[in-house]
């Protein structure tokens, strides 16, 4: 009887791991890892330095989504898996020959050792016996992530089908785009054949402001102008991210500190520090008080200098931040030039507030304990949102501290919202802005960096629920 190699063996499972430090990776990789399990793949998602839980040594399928930090750095949460990885190969140059893997990579060719991580990554994996079932995606965030990973991932599933097994069928496997140019063909009508203005107000996209006090008392929505007059020129589209399925639901909990009494608990918080209401679980309470990684500390902001200019591709900031006279004088001497600061950096509260209320949420029930729940015990809830299976939290806590609201969501994200649009004109704009041949347009608003109120408020008969935007938005 032959010997089962990896290249002839069909396996049970695909483990689906990231690396990520803004986000990005993570989200890619659990969309990946959801699209898997609903196609009927046994699949399994975790973060790189959770190897002893998952067992790495025996995994046989894995897609990594990785990207690159710093100088080519590999992100924080890998930083123990790639110990473990050198270690295992320098003592055995055959370690991972039963491995077969792909590897997407997120980097930015405007730094030096582009997706450095995928690429060492990739090297290590071969120089110890392990197998690529799938050419490796280099994406760019430079010029735009979606140039790659999109073919990259639509190029995945079957090169996955091949070599672990999959009880979906093959309908299930190919909907999606189909779908999209059937159902929601696109009408060339004359809301299509226009330039449309999205929004009314100001721009503040540019603005740094020396004091917290100067800041307007509402957020000011940017203004999207937007060319939609090539729609007219289809009939339907093609190309657009299939939806993915809901994935978690909420519950208010009985509690006698709900509401107004919640909001009274966390502003009675220790304010010598601004963090996560939940932070204190996160710490490590054995930890030594001088340890500032374990003990945050609120910086005031004296002064914030633009350092490029207006048409570079990433905006770099010079800011001053005055710290408390304690931490000054018990942090004297312990800090050096090159060492980083990890940094608390809430949304801003009036764009939560203005959120809340777009997405049509009463301003008590945003300030009322919730718990999340998985809606498909199958599927797992995206990492940032686990920890409120079990602890209780508000929306606008969640909001506030869990999900990027300023960066351009990824295109699967437009393409929820024009499911949940009740004007045509609304929902077709949305599918053209998400499908391939709306490319150009989605580089045009990714150029004019909305946040996701500016979006909703552009699109003004889309109705979405929190549960479904929170958990289709990167963590922050």
């Amino acid at each position: 009887m032959a010997e089962e190699t990896s290249d002839t063996f069909v396996d049970s499972q695909v483990a689906f791991l990231y690396a990520s430090q803004t986000g990005n990776a993570e989200s890619i990789s659990y969309n990946l890892y959801e699209e898997a399990v609903k196609r009927g793949f046994n699949a399994c998602w975790h973060v790189l330095d959770d190897y002893e839980k998952f067992g790495f040594n025996d995994l046989r399928t894995v897609v990594f989504v990785v990207s690159t930090t710093g100088d080519g750095d590999p992100p924080d949460n890998s930083a123990r898996f790639w110990r473990i990885l050198r270690k295992a190969t320098r003592a055995n140059q055959a370690a991972y020959a039963h491995l077969r893997f792909a590897i997407l990579g997120l980097g930015d060719t405007n730094y030096s050792n582009f997706c450095n991580t995928a690429q060492r990554l990739d090297k290590q994996l071969l120089g110890a016996g392990a197998t690529a079932f799938y050419p490796k995606g280099l994406a760019d965030d430079g010029t735009d992530l979606e140039e790659v990973v999109e073919p990259w991932i639509e190029g995945l599933w079957p090169a996955l089908a091949r070599v672990a097994r999959c009880k979906g069928s093959e309908d299930k496997q190919n909907a999606g785009d189909d779908a999209v140019n059937g159902s929601a063909a696109v009408e060339a009508d004359a809301a299509a054949a226009g330039l449309a203005r999205l929004t009314v107000t100001g721009n503040t996209t540019d603005t740094v402001v020396d004091s917290l006090e100067n800041l307007p008392s509402d957020p000011v929505l940017q203004p999207l102008l937007l060319d939609f007059r090539p729609m007219a020129e289809l009939s339907s589209i093609s190309g657009a991210p299939r939806v993915p399925a809901p994935v978690c639901t909420a519950s208010y909990v009985d509690t006698e500190k709900s509401g107004e009494d919640y909001r009274s608990t966390i502003a009675a918080m220790d304010s010598s520090f601004a963090c996560p209401p939940w932070h204190a679980e996160l710490t490590d309470t054995n930890s030594s008080k001088e340890d500032s990684s374990q003990t945050p500390f609120l910086a005031t902001i004296i002064s914030a200098n633009r350092m490029t200019t207006a048409y570079a591709l990433k905006r770099t900031l010079l800011v001053d931040l005055e710290l408390p006279d304690a931490v000054a004088v018990n942090m004297q001497g312990s800090w050096h030039a090159g060492d980083a600061f990890n940094i608390f950096a809430p949304n801003d509260e009036r764009l939560v507030t203005a959120l809340i209320k777009r997405l049509g949420v009463d301003a008590h029930d945003a300030d009322r304990p919730i718990l999340l729940q998985k809606k498909d015990p199958e599927i797992a809830l995206p990492a940032h949102l686990q920890r409120f299976t079990l602890n209780a939290a508000t929306l606008r806590d969640i909001l506030t501290w869990s999900v990027d609201l300023c960066s351009l969501p990824r295109k699967q994200f437009i393409r929820v919202l024009s499911d949940h649009c009740s004007e045509t004109t609304d929902r077709d704009r949305l599918l053209y802005l998400c499908s391939r041949q709306g490319t150009k347009l989605f580089e045009e608003l990714r150029r004019q960096s909305p946040t996701v109120l500016d979006i909703l408020h552009a699109f003004p008969s889309c109705k979405l629920h929190y549960t479904r935007l929170i958990e289709l938005l990167s963590p922050l």
